[in-house]
């Protein structure tokens, strides 16, 4: 057998019997339940969860993976779909499956492709009861940052608005095949639905995001202009000298109401 493309994919094979069982136990599942997998790679997760009874909807990239994983794992219990999890539909997934959403999904996530698998998943509570995920350390720290904290950012307010996320355990090199050369963090989310005006607050985190240790003022200013975003920001109750990475996500939900949509572009001076 030639060597699976999934490694050049920034995928790095869990090879850890015990991880692995961390992580299933994580999803909490019963006999007979669903759970969507992202990812099963050579079956580390998809082999725990159907020894417990646990029915599997799992989505592979890899051609030569889901050839090899029907050969190994083939069973009434497992469904497996070759596609990409950014662009194939779940819903219809699920329902031509059977499976009765809101279902748990459990993932060992490609570091290059996390963060946009994530956010696309997050949003969909209708589909996913939780989402148990095994991402880089620091994309962790991003998932689940706090104000003041390293990893604090975009990303953190725009998840925040759309789930609950917590750190659950690191994973070491040691525990995947090729060994990686970082630290890996399994999370967890559950999504839920977001408040009105989300997707403004988020047009308006990415903005005083953009440019780090800037000011709000001036980072919102860019777009919205200086007055509007100063008149914003004194009235949110804000300091003149706030910056983004200060602000609690509901923050960016009043500041994105005071300060209106973003116009198409600001007057010339």
């Amino acid at each position: 057998m030639r060597p699976s493309r999934r490694p050049r994919l920034g995928q790095n094979f869990l090879s850890s019997p015990r991880t692995a069982e961390r992580i299933v136990n994580a999803l909490a599942t019963d006999p007979g339940s669903w759970v969507l997998e992202v990812g099963p790679g050579r079956g580390a997760l998809t082999r725990p969860l159907l020894a417990r009874g646990t029915r599997v909807l799992a989505v592979e990239v890899d051609g030569r993976l889901v050839a090899r994983l029907t050969e190994e794992l083939g069973c009434d219990l497992l469904r497996l779909i070759e596609a990409d999890a950014l662009r194939f539909d779940p819903a219809a997934a699920l329902a031509e499956a059977g499976a009765a959403p809101p279902v748990p999904l459990v993932a060992n996530l490609p570091y290059e492709s996390a963060t946009p698998m994530v956010r696309a998943f997050a949003r969909r509570p209708d589909l996913f009861s939780s989402l148990v995920v095994m991402v880089q350390r620091e994309v962790a720290e991003r998932i689940c940052g706090r104000p003041g904290d390293d990893g604090y950012g975009f990303l953190s307010v725009d998840l925040a608005l759309h789930a609950k996320a917590r750190r659950l355990f690191d994973v070491p090199p040691g525990d995947f095949t090729p060994r990686p050369k970082v630290v890996s963090t399994v999370v967890e989310l559950v999504p839920v639905a977001a408040p009105e005006g989300a997707a403004a607050a988020i047009a308006v985190a990415s903005a005083g995001f953009g440019v780090r240790r800037k000011t709000l003022t001036n980072a919102l200013g860019a777009t919205w202009g200086r007055e509007a975003a100063a008149a914003a920001v004194a009235a949110a109750g804000l300091s003149p000298t706030a910056r983004a990475e200060e602000l609690p996500p509901e923050a960016f939900l009043g500041l994105a109401r005071l300060l209106g949509p973003r116009p198409a572009a600001l007057p010339a001076r």
